[in-house]
């Protein structure tokens, strides 16, 4: 909530503002907190705050093995 209560760069959104009543009703048992988190995180990408991950080094480390193994 804390994060979605600062300055956003659109802050009148829809994704945020459904964001923010999403973690409202999980803070309150109406709602799960993966569906409010859900939720964030769709009010991020509609903003395009999300970045994207590359390869983990595990995943990585596992991928050169397979390969080797090949």
């Amino acid at each position: 909530m804390k994060v979605l209560q600062q300055p956003w760069p659109r802050m009148g959104k829809p994704g945020r503002l459904k964001a923010i009543r999403m973690v409202e009703e999980s803070l309150a048992g109406h709602c799960s907190q993966q569906a409010a988190f859900e939720a964030f995180k769709a009010a991020a990408a509609e903003q395009g705050l999300l970045r994207t991950r590359g390869t983990s080094t595990g995943l990585g480390k596992c991928a050169r093995i397979v390969e080797d193994l090949m």
